[in-house]
């Protein structure tokens, strides 16, 4: 047994006290395998080994409820396009990139966006990526990840007739002009012709992901990675210790009946699969994210990835395979399809069918989702990202319902917070302080729907209890109780004292999953690190600037 004294431990009330207030321990007691024994203030009890956390604050393990581990981490290897601020820069870094990487069989690369090349937003083409490369194929993602712009090499090693007029794809859109295919790929077209990387690689990707989760302050990820399973259970035998966090994978829909999918329930160590991920529509930034009123000045809609019947097919093979689904849906009209395709596939609440970015919603909608128990996984961090986005291409009648996470709480829709990584930093502190704030830096003003702002409580729940919540496993982990997994965070600042720290860099004094500790700050290497630099930090993100330490990204 472990005692851990001078805490100041965070509290959640009781389900019997909903409405009191959250309270702080001064102590916590930990069996060897990692269950909390008993919490309490004043004089700890006697234990073999004391760990002194000497005042600093302790919360509850923190949840990433929708995250990429795997593209996080392969990401790391390919072009960074976030930069770009003209198709000059665009060309340049391609150049540079061709250079360093001569035996690379795809050119792959990610980060740009159209209105930062061009005061006239123009999406780049497969003849700007020509005239750097020709010999060999290239897919450039948007930084939503739902569209890219490929060469001339990638559409032929995808049997696309270039001079075709039109395209009949599923789940997807070849962008046309008079010459034919201009190279703009929206949703699933050409990804699927890269050469995957090798089990060693992405073995190397995924440790080093999992250590910039741990190192943010998080101790679970609920990560939607294809053909994952062998990797993760290779990394947790391969590394001392295991496994830095716990790993809920969601294996996307198309690898259903696969002999490499795990099946539902399994799990091994800290690695688990319960849910199956299942896309309905794409992006605000493509313009591929399905409305009901199209998007303003124009006669487009978005992208409805299925038919109703296919998605009631879709939800009913995952369920009646035993998984629980989890659906991508940022438009309301997409939100629309999936709430009545849950219905007609019966998926009963008690199932808790989640739905994944409810960025565009309506009270109907809102109202449907707490009536068939679904839950929304929201991203905090896309309300400042999105919010000059939002303000050009929404119809006014749209925004009261975008974004509205306020809302959805007050409405009993449960919530749990994600990042999206590598769409937005995976840093946790980072979600809850947008959900607070929900402006950019140095622009507090610039507030997308300020009735929408969460308490720090409330922020931080989505990534507690939340997480837990939709991971049905609320009864051992969200909070730090007798009876529950040992999974907190030790901060070297007090974020419930002054929320801005909440933003600091090197927060995280440690972190402890199951009772063991899986990071600890190292002081060391932070002095001899370069002083964080957020001179000029606003670079493109998905759907507008975001904030990125230049000594850290």
């Amino acid at each position: 047994m472990k005692t851990f004294v001078n805490g100041k431990i965070w509290q959640w009330p009781s389900p019997a006290a909903e409405d009191a207030a959250h309270t702080f321990a001064q102590w916590m007691t930990v069996s060897d395998d990692g269950e909390v024994l008993d919490v309490g203030s004043g004089d700890p009890p006697s234990a073999v080994e004391t760990e002194d956390l000497q005042g600093a604050l302790v919360l509850p393990g923190l949840h990433d409820s929708h995250i990429h581990v795997s593209m996080l981490g392969e990401s790391a290897e390919w072009l960074d396009l976030a930069g770009c601020r003209s198709f000059d820069d665009f060309k340049e870094l391609l150049r540079k990139y061709d250079a360093a990487y001569p035996d690379k069989a795809w050119v792959v690369g990610i980060g740009w966006a159209q209105d930062e090349l061009s005061s006239s937003a123009r999406y780049p083409s497969r003849q700007d990526v020509d005239a750097v490369i020709k010999d060999r194929p290239v897919i450039l993602h948007r930084a939503c990840w739902h569209i890219a712009v490929v060469n001339t090499k990638a559409l032929e090693i995808a049997g696309v007739d270039l001079t075709a007029k039109s395209h009949d794809v599923a789940h997807g859109v070849i962008d046309v002009d008079e010459n034919g295919a201009t190279g703009i790929l929206r949703e699933d077209i050409v990804e699927k012709h890269a050469n995957e990387p090798s089990l060693d690689l992405r073995v190397k990707c995924l440790r080093n992901a999992l250590q910039r989760c741990v190192s943010s302050g998080l101790t679970a990820v609920h990560t939607n990675d294809n053909d994952a399973w062998q990797v993760y259970t290779k990394l947790q035998k391969e590394d001392s210790g295991g496994l830095p966090v716990r790993v809920h994978l969601t294996p996307s829909i198309h690898e259903l009946g696969k002999p490499t999918i795990p099946l539902p329930g399994a799990c091994d160590g800290l690695v688990s699969c319960h849910r199956m991920k299942i896309f309905s529509d794409g992006s605000l930034g493509a313009e591929t994210a399905a409305l009901r009123i199209p998007y303003k000045g124009t006669e487009n809609k978005g992208i409805l990835m299925n038919s109703d019947e296919d998605l009631v097919k879709k939800i009913s093979d995952a369920t009646a395979a035993g998984y629980r689904v989890e659906i991508h849906a940022i438009g309301d009209r997409a939100t629309e399809q999936v709430l009545a395709a849950l219905r007609a596939a019966n998926v009963s609440p008690e199932k808790r069918p989640i739905i994944t970015h409810c960025q565009i919603l309506g009270e109907d909608l809102i109202a449907q989702m707490r009536e068939q128990g679904v839950i929304g996984n929201i991203q905090p961090s896309f309300t400042v990202t999105d919010a000059s986005y939002v303000r050009k291409r929404l119809e006014d009648t749209v925004l009261p319902f975008s974004y509205c996470w306020k809302r959805m709480l007050e409405n009993g829709v449960a919530c749990a917070g994600g990042s999206d990584a590598p769409i937005e930093t995976c840093n946790p502190f980072q979600g809850i302080y947008d959900a607070i704030y929900r402006h950019k830096p140095n622009r507090p003003e610039d507030v997308l729907l300020p009735e929408e702002r969460l308490s720090f409580a409330e922020a931080l729940s989505l990534y507690t209890r939340g997480g837990a919540f939709a991971a049905m496993e609320e009864n051992y982990l969200g909070q730090i109780a007798p009876g529950f997994c040992a999974d907190f965070v030790v901060l070297r600042q007090d974020v419930t004292e002054d929320h801005a720290t909440l933003v600091a860099p090197d927060l995280v004094e440690s972190v402890w999953v199951n009772g063991r500790k899986t990071y600890q700050y190292d002081r060391t290497a932070a002095a001899s690190r370069a002083q964080h630099d957020f001179s000029n930090s606003l670079l493109p993100g998905k759907n507008g600037p975001r904030r990125v330490c230049r000594c850290c990204r």
